[in-house]
């Protein structure tokens, strides 16, 4: 099966904190605070736009405002890591952890960076301590970053429940049906990998093109190829600027030339009962 963890790697992060960055609302802010917040408020929509560099440059002006915000330094930590600086990364969630213990987004997306470092025992024990916070509205992806923990320490029914943990906590959380759908997919329960693939193309996945493709292959492995045609034909109109679709191209030439060897398969069987000669059955 071909992996595209591009589709979910930056789904294991924690919201990012979309809230007022003051700590406390009833006190009146200062200049600088309300600076910090302006900042920090453009930054988050940078962000939340992928626009990684533009993020930096205002989260930076925000942590200059206000050292002391660890929302602030939590999302400039994802600004860091997006810009591919994992190190700068690492130092702001651990300041935005120091700063506030009970900044549970820092702790998830602190554990995500350990968990790509495979420094798994530090991963989970952040993961756990999100555990604890029964506040956390996001615990649907601390679940399924635990379950994604727990299949690279090789316990696949420990990941199977986390996986439904976090489908139960929010039913449309794609990511976790994704994950789903290619564990059945390697243990060849198509019919199953394809109703986990469908419901990944759901919600915030929508226009995300790898559960398509991947429900077509999916249905190919099923036999179903008429359907697995629509689906990469699909594929192919909809996403012409990605990898998917040359990727859907490839699938779509197999299927033609696999249906071609099957048509000449049972033309060769029908001249083959054609040409045979009658043989009577023995009169015994």
């Amino acid at each position: 099966m071909e992996k595209h963890h591009g589709f979910i790697g930056c789904l294991l992060f924690s919201a990012l904190l979309l809230a007022s960055c003051a700590s406390n609302e009833l006190v009146e802010k200062t200049v600088v605070q309300k600076k910090a917040e302006i900042y920090y408020g453009q930054g988050t929509n940078d962000l939340v736009k992928k626009n990684y560099s533009q993020a930096l440059v205002n989260l930076l002006k925000a942590r200059d405002f206000d050292r002391n915000d660890s929302q602030i330094r939590n999302n400039l930590g994802m600004a860091y890591y997006f810009r591919e600086q994992p190190e700068l990364a690492e130092k702001e969630l651990l300041t935005a952890i120091k700063l506030d213990e009970k900044n549970t987004d820092a702790k998830v997306n602190l554990g995500t960076i350990y968990l790509e470092k495979n420094r798994l025992k530090e991963a989970r024990a952040l993961y756990e301590q999100s555990l604890q916070d029964l506040t956390y509205q996001n615990q649907f992806r601390n679940y399924f970053n635990l379950a994604i923990l727990n299949l690279k320490e090789g316990d696949r029914k420990e990941a199977y429940e986390l996986l439904f943990k976090s489908i139960k906590e929010k039913e449309d959380y794609c990511p976790a049906h994704f994950k789903l759908g290619e564990m059945y997919f390697e243990e060849y329960k198509f019919q199953q990998a394809l109703s986990s693939f469908i419901e990944s193309s759901k919600g915030t996945c929508v226009s995300e093109p790898a559960p398509h493709y991947q429900q077509a292959l999916s249905l190919i492995s099923l036999n179903r190829f008429e359907e697995a045609r629509i689906k990469l034909k699909t594929l192919v109109e909809k996403f012409p600027k990605t990898p998917f679709h040359s990727l859907a191209l490839n699938q779509l030439k197999k299927i033609s030339e696999e249906l071609k060897m099957q048509a000449s398969t049972k033309s060769f069987q029908t001249e083959t009962i054609k040409e045979s000669k009658t043989t009577e059955s023995p009169n015994f």
